[in-house]
């Protein structure tokens, strides 16, 4: 790897994370380690696929469903690690214009509010539809957000002034929130197409809203990842990003091979959901510290 300039200017606050300048940031190894659960997510997903019986013999002994236990969950490792990008994207846009950030700030808030939400609502009388309703339109909106993100390439915003940035920003925000909001008012009143039937199983319509959600996720995580290897240098925001992205994505992808709901490979998928959200909390964290996003190649 070669070498790189240690001399970085200190960013003057703590929102830059899209922030380019003549200084090459100084050389980061990334760590081998904490790529390990990607592929032993997958591995632990193909394995229980096998030894597990299939969903009509399957023994709810063998699910562990606590009634609240995913809603704290969501919150923690989904929400609130996912409102966090949604800040740091606002303050870097505002400050630095990378429009990239309004697509990644949008789709955060995306998959953070609905994850918020099907997690306290899983528990509801009338069945859990609603929240998985809520939970995998929300994936495959964030995820189209994320692949935009991934694939912009366009420098900053034309527009100079903090004013505007704002109000662009705030509206992109808003217009996620105000989708959000509706989507689950019509989702509660039972508006929406049935992603899940009682007695019955997903619908196709899930499999396919969550299995375009998935890819999308992946194609990502591809997206984020080559702009890691081609960059100058190798950002550790970016090395976290992308291997949250993947996290997510595979995640997802578990619920196809589920028994039921709370069987080991559910819990392997939200296990890794629940990682990717640690890592882009770690990935905000490096971008707090100044180690930029958007690094050019």
């Amino acid at each position: 790897m070669p070498r790189t300039n240690r001399n970085i200017p200190e960013p003057k606050s703590i929102g830059q994370v899209g922030q380019t300048s003549g200084a090459i940031p100084p050389r980061w190894k990334p760590s081998l380690i904490v790529a390990v659960p990607l592929p032993l997510v997958i591995v632990s997903v193909v394995v229980f696929n096998i030894i597990l019986p299939p969903p009509a013999q399957f023994s709810k002994g063998l699910a562990f469903e606590p009634p609240f236990l995913n809603a704290i969950l969501y919150t923690i490792f989904l929400a609130f690690t996912s409102f966090m990008v949604g800040y740091i994207s606002f303050k870097s846009y505002i400050q630095n214009g990378w429009i990239f950030l309004v697509f990644l700030g949008s789709g955060a808030l995306a998959w953070g509010s609905t994850s918020l939400l099907s997690g306290w609502l899983t528990n509801l009388p009338s069945g859990p539809n609603p929240a998985i309703t809520i939970s995998n339109t929300g994936a495959l909106v964030a995820s189209i957000f994320h692949v935009i993100s991934g694939t912009w390439s366009r420098g900053p915003s034309p527009h100079k002034s903090p004013k505007i940035r704002r109000s662009i920003i705030i509206l992109a925000y808003g217009g996620v929130l105000g989708f959000t909001g509706l989507y689950t008012a019509a989702a509660l009143e039972g508006m929406t197409p049935l992603f899940f039937v009682p007695g019955v199983g997903q619908t196709p319509l899930r499999m396919a809203v969550l299995g375009s959600a998935a890819i999308l996720f992946a194609v990502s995580s591809i997206l984020f990842a080559r702009r890691y290897f081609s960059s100058r240098s190798r950002s550790s925001t970016l090395y976290w990003y992308f291997l949250a992205l993947a996290l997510t994505g595979v995640g997802l992808a578990a619920v196809f091979f589920g028994r039921a709901p709370g069987d080991p490979i559910s819990w392997t998928g939200r296990t890794a959901m629940f990682l990717g959200g640690t890592y882009f909390l770690k990935a905000v964290h490096t971008a707090f510290k100044g180690i930029g996003v958007h690094q050019a190649a």
